[in-house]
């Protein structure tokens, strides 16, 4: 038959979850097709206009329904489109349309004049560049709290408090605060116009200073009546601690092993550690998904230990996420091995390895720590230089499994399938896995398709002690706001949550919390380092040179000393990237800092799981942004404290994975 005569049958499908199914002609266009929904779907017939959309890409009028590749299972997206008019009035209409159906798109309109305004103001709380720079030599020369930069700005004979309160009153009177104080509606009456966002402003009376040591128990009284006095604090979330369930050492584990087990004060395992360790031993797949610092490394380090001591041809292959994972598993495994009367070679081989070091570590290493990437680019591709290690392979342990997820997990599982396969079909090799993973719904399933297995054990009865943890939602205050002018409407805007965590920073450091402030951004943990340390000058100077950032970018140099000071305690507090996020040993820290939320509830559990290791209390506190996501946590904690965590997803058949 001619294709005009041809008919399609096209499923259309609204922002809200209607649909409807259309029969048109081959020939006939999407023009028509609009028109067709205008007389018979009521959200095409509640909307001003609307847009069509297909796998994302929009549809021109004129396109022919016969030409449009859709296959079943597929369906057309309506998008309404409402105009933005000049005035924050709702959009002008025909007049034939408004009587049509007048409730409707009054509603329509609206609802979208109100979402534009929200945009607009949250768009407008970003100054243009001529500001930020005046905002910055602002807060170098003498910010607030002072820096101690008082001869600079104030007058001769004067006092430094003097000069700091009328840098501080210029500070916020530029920034449209006419007290420190919240301010009520008479006082708001009397404030100038008040365009910026308000910025890293705050009395002095509002910092502690004192230094005397708190528990995170006492911290959390202490900031009610301080810094949070303005109600910050939301929500209180108490978590218990846990009792510690023990297991003897394995029967068979050898005279060897004990010694290196008692050299580092262990005598007794967790009943987790056991169960794994014995799983291992006897050459099944297992993954151990218990909670942050769960001592989960000794799943693996021991089995593996304990193998490469008994056959000295066996080897074993350690794959992190990340290069300080690699580093801190090296640290620990020097440590056990001292114990052993054979020479157990343990190298890391990623980009940081020097050249003149990788033919050595070739020949040479029975326990080679790597990552994916280096797995994909250099070993993979170069197998025939890797046969010693390859040929013995006795295990490959997968550590912080949960990390490899969407595209990256897709592709590391692909990795592994290669791996598995040049081990199986030319060297002989079929190695044991070991997976750990810590914050994840479903481990069983996503370990066997990241490595492709039929059979994992799953161990997730967790032995280890925890203590109690206090979990704070922190919201930063309300502050009145003018807008066009005198007679313009009054608005209220959240103070800016980088300052909120600076603030709380500042105030764990001082007070010998060790403390971890998690940021999204390079540029956020540079931004809370900066806030802080100005805090610091003037509520406790000597604590400036304890904190500083750990994030991505540095050379490896640099990478190592922050964690070995980080480790050793002599800083107080970094702010860090979600490079801290995986587990790595930086010893015990008090309290963890998130500024907005990480992404993911499992992700925000991980970063508040680095406190409070060795059962000791901790304390977490999530600073929220203005934005919807972290404000619906803030007045419905349930759905963040009630609610189980992410599964973790990977295809490893996703035809998008490039």
């Amino acid at each position: 038959a001619p294709m005009a005569q041809e008919e399609r049958e096209l499923q259309v499908r609204a922002l809200d979850g209607r649909s409807t199914a259309v029969t048109l002609a081959a020939a006939a266009s999407v023009r028509d097709l609009k028109a067709a929904l205008r007389g018979s779907f009521p959200p095409a017939q509640i909307s001003n206009s609307f847009h069509l959309f297909l796998k994302g890409a929009k549809l021109r009028l004129e396109a022919e329904i016969g030409s449009l590749a859709i296959v079943k299972g597929e369906f057309i997206v309506l998008v309404p489109f409402t105009r933005k008019s000049a005035q924050p009035s709702p959009v002008a209409m025909p007049a034939e349309e408004q009587s049509a159906n007048p409730p409707i798109s009054q509603e329509v309109a609206t609802g979208a004049n109100s979402a534009w305004q929200d945009i607009m103001n949250d768009l407008s709380s970003i100054p243009n560049s001529t500001n930020a720079d005046d905002a910055l030599k602002d807060l170098y020369s003498s910010s607030t709290p002072c820096s101690g930069s008082y001869a600079e700005d104030g007058s001769a004979g004067k006092s430094p408090s003097t000069g700091c309160s009328r840098k501080r009153r210029k500070l916020c009177k530029e920034n449209g605060n006419g007290s420190s104080d919240t301010p009520g509606v008479d006082g708001a009456s009397k404030q100038p116009s008040m365009n910026k966002k308000s910025g890293f402003v705050r009395s002095a009376a509002s910092s502690c200073h004192d230094k005397h040591p708190l528990g995170p128990a006492e911290m959390v009284e202490h900031l009610k009546n301080g810094l949070g006095k303005e109600g910050q604090i939301v929500h209180i979330e108490e978590i218990p601690c846990r009792r510690a369930s023990y297991s003897e050492l394995p029967r068979d584990l050898s005279e060897v092993m004990r010694k290196a087990l008692e050299s580092i004060g262990i005598s007794r395992l967790y009943s987790h550690q056991s169960e794994a360790i014995q799983s291992s031993i006897s050459g099944k797949h297992v993954v151990v998904a218990t909670s942050t610092s769960s001592g989960k490394s000794l799943c693996y380090n021991i089995p593996v230990l304990e193998s490469l001591s008994q056959d000295l041809m066996s080897c074993a292959l350690y794959i992190f996420p990340t290069k300080a994972l690699a580093q801190d598993q090296l640290r620990t495994i020097v440590e056990m091995k001292k114990a052993f009367h054979t020479d157990i070679n343990v190298s890391i081989y990623d980009g940081d390895t020097p050249r003149e070091d990788r033919l050595w570590i070739r020949d040479n290493a029975r326990l080679l720590i790597t990552n994916p990437d280096m797995l994909h680019v250099s070993v993979l591709p170069c197998h025939s230089q890797f046969q010693r290690i390859l040929s013995n392979l006795r295990y490959i342990v997968i550590d912080e499994a949960h990390s490899y997820k969407g595209v990256f997990g897709c592709h590391t599982a692909l990795i592994l399938r290669r791996l598995k396969r040049i081990c199986s079909n030319i060297y002989g090799c079929h190695p044991t896995f070991t997976f750990c993973t810590a914050t994840s719904a479903n481990p069983r399933e996503h370990v066997m398709e990241l490595a492709k297995l039929d059979n994992v054990g799953l161990i997730q009865n967790d032995g280890s002690p925890c203590g109690s943890k206090y979990f704070l939602l922190w919201n930063p205050p309300l502050h009145m706001k003018k807008e066009g002018g005198s007679q313009g409407s009054s608005v209220t805007r959240r103070s800016s949550p980088i300052v909120e965590v600076s603030y709380l920073f500042s105030e764990m450091v001082q007070h010998g919390l060790r403390c971890i402030a998690f940021c999204k951004t390079r540029k956020l943990c540079e931004l809370v380092l900066s806030y802080t340390r100005e805090i610091l000058e003037v509520t406790g100077k000597e604590l400036v040179d304890s904190i500083c950032v750990y994030r991505a970018g540095y050379i490896a140099e640099d990478r190592r000393k922050i964690e070995a000071d980080l480790f050793e305690g002599k800083l107080c507090g970094v702010a860090a990237t979600n490079a801290l996020e995986l587990g790595i040993d930086v010893g015990h820290i008090d309290a963890t800092l998130h500024l907005g939320f990480p992404g993911s509830v499992a992700s925000l559990w991980q970063q508040a799981g680095r406190s409070g290791r060795r059962a000791k209390q901790s304390l977490a506190i999530y600073v929220a942004f203005e934005g919807p996501l972290d404000q619906y946590f803030m007045k419905s904690p349930d759905k963040l404290f009630g609610k189980p965590i992410e599964h973790c997803q990977v295809d490893s058949h996703n035809p998008k994975r490039f």
